[in-house]
């Protein structure tokens, strides 16, 4: 082994390693709430589950009255009942593997340690962009449906993309595990399932037609239209269905498709912001006379830049010491706009409140993505009349004909797309929902980011902006996410604590609220004690408790013995 292998293996392991131990910690830290105490019962039930029969028992009554997800289901039952720190090394560790399976998807390889730098611009784009982190990759009953159908998902589709790319030449001795890998991978959330169907389907119909086809390829295909059956035919789908689609019309599941879409941008934006830089330089490259003249030169900040940079800065003071900056522009509107015009309503005002609690971390990301990509446009000579004579002279065509990667790149942000359309046919289409869409986009973003042009483009000035940036508003959410997390958590301890003491007493059980509501751009995911509304009987944690209904009220106080030190 090399010098350059012996440092490229050492990077892959500590990349890894570093990812594997960050995302534990997030795991340790969450607590389990929510639907995580309706799953730790026998489904329908208020019997605590206690035993694998009793995983399989609620895992089939889950399928029987509520959704087909029954894989991710038991995989929640079964991690819930063998314990939390389980379920959070294994919730780690499948992250993971959806880093390394990121990379081998973008660089149709295998060869895990090649280009580390890759293998870390795809754990940081997992980190920054995915839509709805802390509910879709941390929260144990929203990891299993996400998460890990996706990676079972990536998994499965992982030597189909190698076999086009002609990496692969497997016998019929890989047909049954592909097949039973298919099942796992159809067997998924309802969208992704779709998607993979058709991507297996349609890419043995392209295998036939050239006379390529090999016996893994239908076996897999088999097992994923299983598995879709499994998962789209349930019982409980058609009744959760008739449920949340109650007179909802087709305007109604067109508008979820814009709300959808437009959520996820929200989210990926630094990746599409990346992406337009890439194809800026890819263009360049194709450019006849080189390079543009300022290319490099402009690295003194400007006054605009130097004034970006202290807002930033500040808008992280604030943010960690307390949001000072939100609560001032929330108490100006409050008191300069809303009491004169009469219209300083409660509802109105939590509503205010509730928005500006993420005023800091909102403005530091925003400011920190611009500025990066500006800065690093500016870096590589990127100025209007340089693209206008780009423009002018490399046609979109030109770059789309020219190179393999974009039009990979291209086809994966079809899917994307298609992959989000899907859920047209569902009653509604949360944020989280676009979880395998937004892998689908990055994964196009992987594909080009290591073209020879681009890395040579970046070498420079521009690629450490790039790196810097991304590192920074990368650190600056996870030092964000922990301190939030260990925050809530030693709140909802304390409060847990004191309502499992009154455990099976049927009364209702009043505490005071939490009253962090940051959520770290929503790496950390976590709803209650925090408003008056109530957890009434009907919620998870009121029925494994057995009692009446839990409140949140700002008068409360708990016990001495429960208190937070």
């Amino acid at each position: 082994m090399t010098q350059k292998s012996n440092r490229f293996y050492g990077q892959t392991v500590l990349i890894l390693t570093g990812v594997f131990l960050f995302m534990l910690v997030l795991n340790i830290l969450l607590p389990i709430r929510g639907d995580d105490f309706d799953y730790s019962m026998i489904w329908g039930t208020t019997q605590h589950v206690q035993s694998f029969g009793d995983v399989c028992q609620s895992m089939w009554n889950h399928y029987m009255t509520h959704g087909g997800r029954m894989v991710t289901v038991f995989v929640l039952d079964l991690f819930l009942w063998l314990g939390k720190l389980p379920f959070d090394i294994a919730n780690a560790a499948v992250f993971t593997g959806l880093v390394v399976l990121l990379y081998c998807h973008g660089t149709r390889d295998t060869k895990l340690t090649a280009e580390p730098g890759i293998l870390a611009a795809a754990a940081l784009l997992l980190w920054i962009c995915l839509p709805h982190f802390g509910e879709v990759a941390v929260w144990k009953s929203g990891s299993t449906v996400y998460l890990w159908s996706g990676f079972f998902a990536a998994l499965f589709l992982l030597p189909y993309n190698l076999f086009l790319a002609g990496r692969i030449h497997w016998g019929a001795g890989m047909a049954l595990p592909m097949f039973l890998l298919g099942i796992l991978g159809g067997w998924s959330v309802e969208n992704l399932a779709v998607t993979v169907v058709l991507l297996a389907s349609g890419i043995c119909w392209y295998a036939w037609k050239k006379k390529i086809l090999q016996a893994w390829l239908p076996a897999g295909a088999a097992g994923a239209v299983l598995g879709a059956i499994g998962l789209i035919g349930a019982p409980g789908n058609f009744a959760r269905y008739g449920e949340q689609g109650t007179g909802k019309g087709i305007l109604s599941h067109i508008g979820n498709q814009f709300a959808g879409n437009g959520d996820m941008l929200l989210f990926i934006l630094p990746a599409v912001l990346l992406l337009l830089l890439i194809w800026r330089i890819l263009k360049m490259s194709l450019l006849g006379d080189g390079k543009p003249a300022s290319q490099g030169t402009a690295q003194n900040f400007s006054p605009g830049e130097i004034v970006t940079v202290g807002l930033i800065l500040l808008f992280a003071l604030a943010y960690f010491a307390g949001g000072f900056l939100g609560d001032g522009i929330r108490d100006l509107i409050i008191s300069g706009v809303l009491e004169p015009l009469g219209k300083a309503k409660p509802k109105t005002i939590y509503q205010i409140t509730h928005v500006m609690e993420g005023f800091e971390e909102m403005a530091v990301f925003w400011a920190g993505i611009f500025f990066i990509y500006f800065r690093a446009k500016k870096s590589l000579g990127l100025d209007k009349r340089f693209l206008r004579r780009v423009n002018h002279v490399v046609r979109a065509r030109d770059v789309w004909t020219a190179f393999p990667e974009v039009r990979f790149a291209g086809a994966m942000i079809i899917l994307c797309l298609f992959n989000n359309f899907v859920m047209i046919a569902a009653p509604t289409f949360p944020g989280r929902a676009t979880f395998s869409s937004a892998f689908l986009f990055f994964i196009a973003v992987i594909a080009v980011l290591r073209m020879a042009p681009v890395r040579e483009a970046l070498h420079g000035p521009s690629g450490r902006i790039l790196k810097i940036g991304s590192g920074a508003i990368g650190l600056f959410i996870a030092v964000a996410a922990v301190w939030i997390s260990y925050t809530v958590t030693v709140e909802n301890d304390a409060r847990i604590a004191y309502i499992e003491s009154r455990q099976g007493s049927g009364e209702i059980i009043v505490v005071p609220p939490i009253g962090r509501e940051n959520r770290a751009l929503r790496h950390v995911f976590y709803k209650e004690f925090r408003e008056e509304k109530p957890l009434d009987s009907g919620s998870g944690v009121a029925r494994y408790y057995g009692v009446k209904e839990i409140r949140s009220n700002s008068r409360a106080v708990l016990p001495p013995e429960f208190a937070v030190k």
